[in-house]
């Protein structure tokens, strides 16, 4: 409670919205097939969304991430390191689940591949069939907007850094390189290491401000 309490409003937006969409996102994964929750969020593809999903994923890429670290050293070096940190540390967390404890898990196309999943393929996306548990990308993009709304004071802000992660994260469902279950485990892996560390900082006087 005496972090809550000490955090700021944006990120408590954040952390609000978070909870409310992932828990009615939970309920549909242990409810219904994965396979028909895919097809059901394929269900219209045309080319303006391939456009806008294949470049908006880019977002959860690491190197947007080192990118985003980049510009903040020169305003803030402390904001920087806890970027830098957050996005480093989930990213290899993620990366040691998918190949060393979710090693078996397969991505969508290894189905549709198969002929047991019918979804559009987007053009001119190098496509995976393996290591889809957790989605890497959208541990990335939930670690940065959840490190970003420790920022700000702004209800406003802190729910669009929250749409801007749902976007992301859906595009990699869109773009059929992970299942929902996975970019929700992600998303969870993204948002809890972000303010374990800056938990951590804080104990440690890295205060960020």
């Amino acid at each position: 409670m005496k972090y809550w309490n000490s955090i700021s409003l944006s990120s408590k937006t954040y952390i609000l919205s978070f909870i409310f969409v992932w828990l009615i996102l939970f309920i549909c994964t242990i409810s219904i097939p994965k396979f028909e929750i895919h097809q059901s969020l394929n269900s219209y593809h045309d080319y303006v969304l391939d456009f806008v999903f294949s470049t908006l994923t880019f977002l959860g890429d690491g190197i947007f991430a080192v990118l985003l670290s980049f510009v903040f050293f020169f305003f803030n070096k402390k904001k920087a390191v806890f970027i830098l940190s957050t996005f480093l540390i989930s990213s290899l967390l993620a990366q040691v689940l998918k190949n060393f404890v979710f090693d078996d898990f397969m991505r969508p196309y290894h189905y549709t591949q198969s002929g047991a999943l019918h979804v559009p393929i987007v053009s001119g996306i190098k496509m995976h069939a393996s290591h889809s548990f957790p989605s890497g990308h959208t541990t990335t993009i939930f670690a940065l907007t959840a490190a970003l709304s420790l920022f700000y004071q702004s209800k406003k802000i802190g729910c669009s850094l929250f749409v801007i992660a749902v976007f992301v994260g859906y595009s990699r469902i869109y773009l059929s390189q992970h299942f929902l279950e996975d970019t929700i485990a992600g998303s969870i892996l993204g948002v809890t290491t972000s303010f374990v560390i800056h938990l951590i900082l804080r104990k440690n006087r890295f205060f960020i401000k």
